[in-house]
Formats: structure tokens, C-alpha cells, sequence
């Protein structure tokens, strides 16, 4: 069988179990099998069958079976392991890519993780004396880095091999290098969120119930939430894991632990929006500036990534004109909230080869990498950049001394100064969010290990080999054990703030219906309701969460906006004006709440309200266009075409558009002065004709209803056409 002929089925199968179609999918299953001749599969297969076989069999004989449940949920495990191990087997043959090419180049060379570790542990002793003598290591560093590596290729890339996982979970626990340990919890995790190893999944727990370090409970938590997420309906089925998870909902320490994680995976999202604003809003405006100003700011460019404005009276006046300094305050708070700005910083520097090697993007930093070639000056220049930087992850600080390794001596001057005061801005604030934190290294150990994680999956330069468990919504709340252990109103409220600033609505309504209870009269909890509801252009809905709060006794400027606003989309102009009216009780001269009351009554029928509320707006803001046109518009429908003119006239004499012109011309046309009328048509032809023609058709009901027959019309279309022609 093909590659994609075996995908197509295996997700076939996967339907098949998520609708408990047992019986079909083992047919499938017993199928590709046979056919693939994989003996491996069949045997397990059949051994399988006849176990589920038995269960059956006692159900339709009436016999009690106590272990019916667990066996049902086995055979749905057991199946989808079967399922994946099929599939993995096929494409370890025939993938090109990454993952697989490495597992080929393991299994060619027979890699063994016992072997590699002891060889690691012989080169680390010998390396160690070669250093007290003084001697040169680098060959030995070379030997070093080179089993460093292919231990993480080996435990990523291994499959079902139970003794193996032990050894794992033994050697960490059992190590006085907590960094080495994050190391190999990362090709686990890496491993995982490739296909489900259940023996790797349990070292995984058992990895993080024995730790020796904050940093390797961190590490283990976040990779087992992770897993969690992904293969939530095999865990659900397995009993085992379900109870020793289940263990968990007595400790208050993995409580704090997990939220902890929680929310630092769902302050990714954030990361998205920081690396969007700056390459989509901010960068693109700073390009437009003057050279002199830009000259200016390159000496703080990376100032502007962590949020440094500092008032330089030279160019700030400039960055306030153009939106910039807002958006970089914005930059600001998000940072000092926890959200990751250095990805930006770090984003264009993972294009140094040394990064295409997937271990790289995980291993310890070492200065003495054989990988990384610094001079003494460079190396004095960067100890205090990197002693600032212990929340920085790994993969950032090689980025770092490889970036710096490539400079002119001048570059890594400035370079080094603009670092260690944005080094040295982000410690503070990371400081003053760990005074917040319960467990501050733990939560640290999580943070960087997470961006770690993340910066593989977003910039690896293969990264659409790999399922990016970043790039969907983390519905903490879906996962088994852990998200009944989440579901308590005060993390819900506070992750659905979080999700509602930010502007990730969708998310936020899963979590403000999940505590709708406890909320239920707290009016502010249903304008929050209806403002993501309308963010999403749900009005219907929208409008229903506003009267919530309405009934529940809010009246305040704000919400009467909100309903006036939903209730003109919704068509409902009539009421809208009303809400417009009641929210001008108490600001009676907003010209803007007057404009849309005006238009509200106006498209509800009612001419007069429409008009005293333009009079209205041009008594407090005689100058204002947009005010002329409402009014010369409205005269017209009302046939007061003198009045209309009047106002015409006004826009006529500034800067008029083309609909100005043709609205002008209709009041000529209406007065029965159709060569003015004519000659200011084609005016506004002149900019576009099809969007004249467009924007004329839909006034022709108008020009109707003011008595111009159809032929008038039809006439002076076409001596406007043959004229342009």
C-alpha cells in the first residue's frame, strides 16, 4: 500500500473509534496488516480480537464482568497504538523527513540510549581531568556534543521500549544536572507530541513525582500537559494513567503547579500578537519615517522590542503622530504582564546553521561549545549580557554568541550596551512578576522551557514537518483529570479576562459560559458577554447579553452605546435612536452621539428627529463637513432642496468627494436645473465611471420619489457615458 493510502485508512480507523465502531476497525486494521505484512501488528491484532472476543461473549451469555469497562477501554487504546505503530513503521521506510530520517539514521547505527550515556559520562569524567591539567579539550569537547546529540536523537526517535523509558527516568531523577535533565525531558516531549508512546507518557509522570529540581518538575509538568492535550481520547480510556492522575487532585503544590503552566501556555498567544504588532504594524511605520529620524532610532532598535521609550524629545513628537509610541506602550504593558518580546529580538537570529539540527534548538548552553568560536574579548564582552539573561532560554543565548561571533568590533561595542540595559529592563520585570508567583523558580523553569518549545515549533527550518501544539487554542479546561482539577471560578475568570483583553474572543466565551452560574447577576459579566459576542459580529446575540445587563441594572453611557449600536446593525433603527437619546441625557453635547442619533432617526422614518439632531450637531460644530453632508442629505429627502443647496454649496466651495457631487447634483437635478445637475454628474464621473454608475443605481429610488422619471435618469447617464467615451 501507498503512504497516503495508509494515512487515508489509519484516519479512517480513527473515526471509527471515536464513533465506537469497534468491529469495523479492526477489519481495517487486520487489513493493512496482512497486506503490509507486518507480523508485528497482526499478532497483536489477533491477540486483541480474541481478548475482546471473550468480553462479547460473556455480555450475550449474561455473565457479570466487573472488568468489562476497563477491558472496552483497553481494546480503544490498544487499537489506536496499533493504529499509529502501523503507521510509524510505514513512513520510518518511506518519510522523508526530519523525524523519520533520523529515527532511520538511529536504527542504521544502532544507538542505544544505556550505551550513549555511559560513553556521555566517560568523555564528561575524561574532560574534567583534561581541564584540571590544563589541557586542550576541544577534541574532547567535540566527542562531547557529538553524543549529546545523538542521545537526543536517540531518546526522540525510540519507540515502545518500556526498560528503556525507566533507564530514563533513572538517570534524570538521579542527576545532579538539572539542565542535562530538561535536555532529555525535551526529547521526550518532542517524541510525544510526535506520536503517543504510552511508556514515554508514564516516565513523563513519573519523571515529574520524583524530582530532584524545581526546573525538572517544570519541565515534566509542561510536557505531560502538553501530551495531555493532544491525545486526550486515548488517556480518557486508559485507567492506569486516569488514576494516577487522579492521585494529583490531593496536592495543592500540583495544583499550583499546573496553574501555573496553564497559563503560561495560553500566554503564547501573546507571543503571536507581540511578533504580529511588530512586524505588521509597528516595523512597517517606523520604515516610513524620515532617514534622519530612523538614523536616530537605530541606535535603539532593540529598545523598541522590550519596550523602551524613553521621552527623546528629538523624535517622540513624531512617534505620537504616527500611532507608534501607542502601540509600543501597548508592547509595554503586555510585557510587563509576562508576554515573551525577546521571540521578536530572537526570531532573526535562528538561521545560523548550527540550528538545523533539531537537538540544537534544546541543548544546554555551554560558551565551550566546539559549535560556538569566541575570542577572549568576545567571550569577556558577553558574561555579563548572559549573566542578565537567566530567564532567556538556551536556543535564544546560542543565537545570541553566534549573532555576536559574526560582528565587527564596533557592532558587538553597541550591541553589548543595548542588550544589558534590555536585559536588565526584563530581569526587573520578571522579578516583579515572580514576587507574584507562589513557586518563583518553578514558574521561571516553566516559562523558559516553554519558550524553548516554542521557538523550535515557530522557527525550526522545518517546521511543517511538526504538529505545533501552539498554533490552536489550549482548551485547559478539555483535559483529562487536570482540567476538573482547573475548573474553579478564579482561574476560569482570571484566564477569560486574560483571553478578553488581549482580544481573543472566542476563547473568552468558552470560559465566561463555563462560571455563567456563579456570574449570572453580575451585570459587568454580561456586557463582557455581549462585547465579545458582538467582536465576533453575532449581534443577535450580542444585543441579548446587553439587555442582560440592562435588566440587571446597569444604565450607565457605555452600555446604552453598545445596545443603540447592536440594535442599528440588527436593523432596529428606531430603537437605536432610542438607546442614542437616552445615553445624550447625560452627555448632551457629544456631537458623535448626536450624529448617530440623527442617522438612526433617519433611517427609521423619522426626517424631523433626524434633522434636529444635525442642526444640533452644526450648531456646536459649524466647520464640520461630515455634519453638512448629513443635513444637505436629509433636506433633499425631505424636499427642502433650497436648504439642501445651501449646504451642497458649503461642501462644493472646500474639498468635495465624488459622492459630494453627485449628491449635489441630485438637489439640482430635484430643482429642475438638469444642466447643472449634468455638469456636476460628470464631475464626479470623472474619478471612476463604474463606481459613479454603482453608487448613481442605488439612489435612483431616491431620485425617484423627489419626482424625476425614469427616462430623465436614463437620458442623462448616457450623455454622461458619451461624453467620457
Amino acid at each position: 500500500m501507498t503512504l497516503e493510502s495508509i494515512k487515508d485508512k489509519i484516519n479512517e480507523v480513527g473515526r471509527l473509534l471515536d464513533g465506537n465502531n469497534v468491529a469495523d476497525a479492526f477489519v481495517i486494521l487486520e487489513n493493512i496488516a496482512q497486506e503490509e505484512q507486518n507480523y508485528k501488528a497482526t499478532d497483536n491484532l489477533k491477540r486483541l480480537r480474541q481478548t475482546y472476543g471473550y468480553m462479547v461473549h460473556y455480555l450475550i451469555e449474561g455473565v457479570e464482568d466487573k472488568t468489562r469497562r476497563e477491558v472496552y477501554d483497553g481494546t480503544l487504546s490498544s487499537l489506536r497504538q496499533i493504529a499509529n505503530d502501523i503507521l510509524l513503521d510505514k513512513l520510518v521506510i518511506d518519510s522523508p523527513d526530519v523525524y523519520f530520517s533520523t529515527a532511520r539514521i538511529c536504527s542504521h547505527r544502532n544507538l542505544r540510549f544505556e550505551v550513549l550515556w555511559n560513553r556521555l559520562k566517560e568523555v564528561e569524567a575524561k574532560l574534567s581531568l583534561a581541564e584540571a591539567a590544563e589541557a586542550d579539550v576541544r577534541s574532547i569537547l567535540v566527542d562531547k556534543y557529538n553524543l549529546m546529540r545523538q542521545l537526543f536523537d536517540t531518546v526522540w526517535t525510540m519507540r515502545n521500549d518500556k526498560d528503556i523509558c525507566g533507564m530514563l527516568v533513572e538517570k534524570i531523577n538521579q542527576s545532579g544536572a538539572p539542565e542535562m535533565a530538561r535536555y532529555l525531558i525535551s526529547a521526550i516531549t518532542l517524541s510525544l507530541l510526535e506520536y503517543f508512546d504510552r511508556d514515554k507518557f508514564v516516565s513523563l509522570i513519573d519523571i515529574y513525582e520524583n524530582a530532584a529540581s524545581q526546573e525538572i518538575s517544570a519541565c515534566s509538568l509542561v510536557g505531560t500537559v502538553l501530551a495531555l492535550r493532544k491525545y486526550r481520547k486515548r488517556i480518557v480510556c486508559d485507567n492506569k494513567i486516569i488514576a494516577r492522575l487522579q492521585l494529583w487532585q490531593d496536592s495543592l503544590v500540583t495544583y499550583s503547579r499546573l496553574r501555573s503552566v496553564v497559563k503560561e501556555i495560553i500566554r503564547t498567544r501573546d507571543t503571536d500578537r507581540v511578533t504580529a504588532k511588530m512586524r505588521d504594524e509597528v516595523i512597517p511605520e517606523l520604515m516610513k519615517l524620515k532617514p534622519d529620524v530612523l538614523r536616530k532610532m537605530k541606535e535603539s532598535a532593540m529598545d523598541f522590542e522590550s519596550g523602551m521609550l524613553d521621552n527623546n524629545p528629538e523624535w517622540e513628537e513624531i512617534l505620537e503622530k504616527n500611532g507608534i509610541a501607542d502601540k509600543m506602550r501597548e508592547l509595554t504593558e503586555m510585557q510587563s504582564e509576562g508576554a515573551d518580546l525577546m521571540m521578536v529580538t530572537f526570531s532573526n537570529l535562528k538561521g545560523f546553521p548550527f540550528f538545523n539540527n533539531v537537538s540544537a534548538w534544546f541543548l544546554p548552553f555551554d560558551i565551550d561549545n566546539p559549535d560556538v568560536n569566541l575570542d577572549s574579548v568576545s567571550r569577556k564582552s558577553l558574561d555579563s549580557m548572559l549573566t542578565f539573561g537567566v530567564n532567556m532560554c538556551d536556543s535564544d543565548k546560542y543565537s545570541l554568541v553566534l549573532a555576536f561571533s559574526t560582528m565587527p568590533e564596533q557592532q558587538r561595542n553597541m550591541m553589548t550596551g543595548q542588550f544589558e540595559q534590555q536585559l536588565s529592563q526584563m530581569m526587573e520585570q520578571s522579578a516583579e512578576l515572580l514576587e507574584k508567583q507562589s513557586q518563583p523558580e518553578f514558574s521561571m523553569a516553566a516559562v523558559v522551557f516553554i519558550r524553548e518549545l516554542y521557538r523550535f515549533f515557530r522557527l525550526f527550518r522545518k517546521k511543517s514537518e511538526f504538529d505545533d501544539p501552539f498554533s490552536e487554542p489550549f482548551n485547559f479546561l478539555d483535559l483529562p483529570v487536570v482540567g476538573d482539577m482547573m475548573a474553579d471560578e478564579e482561574i476560569i475568570k482570571l484566564i477569560g479576562e486574560f483571553y478578553f483583553k488581549r482580544g481573543y474572543y472566542e476563547e473568552s466565551l468558552e470560559l465566561f459560559k463555563a462560571i455563567e452560574n456563579s456570574s449570572e447577576e453580575d451585570y459587568s459579566y454580561w456586557e463582557k458577554i455581549g462585547y465579545a459576542y458582538q467582536a465576533l459580529k453575532q449581534y443577535d446575540k450580542a444585543a441579548a447579553a446587553y439587555r442582560k445587563s440592562e435588566l440587571l441594572g446597569d444604565s450607565g453611557t457605555w452600555l446604552l452605546k453598545k445596545l443603540a449600536f447592536i440594535n442599528k446593525k440588527n436593523g432596529n433603527y428606531a430603537s437605536a435612536a432610542e438607546y442614542y437619546s437616552r445615553a445624550l441625557l447625560a452627555d448632551p453635547d457629544n456631537v458623535s452621539l448626536i450624529m448617530n442619533a440623527g442617522y438612526a432617526n433617519l433611517e427609521s422614518g423619522d426626517i424631523a428627529g433626524a434633522l434636529r439632531s444635525f442642526y444640533h450637531a452644526n450648531y456646536l460644530q459649524p466647520d464640520n463637513a461630515a455634519i453638512w453632508r448629513a443635513i444637505g442629505w436629509t433636506e433633499f429627502i425631505n424636499g427642502n432642496y433650497d436648504k439642501s443647496c445651501s449646504y451642497y454649496e458649503k461642501l462644493l466651495e472646500s474639498n468635495p468627494t465624488a459622492i459630494d457631487l453627485m449628491n449635489a447634483a441630485h438637489v439640482k437635478l430635484a430643482s429642475g436645473n438638469i444642466k447643472e445637475a449634468t455638469a456636476l454628474y460628470k464631475k464626479s464621473a470623472g474619478s471612476g465611471f463604474e463606481d459613479f454608475q454603482s453608487a448613481f443605481e442605488t439612489d435612483v429610488p431616491t431620485l425617484e420619489k423627489a419626482g424625476i422619471d425614469r427616462l430623465t435618469i436614463d437620458l442623462i447617464i448616457d450623455a454622461i457615458k458619451m461624453d467620457l467615451c
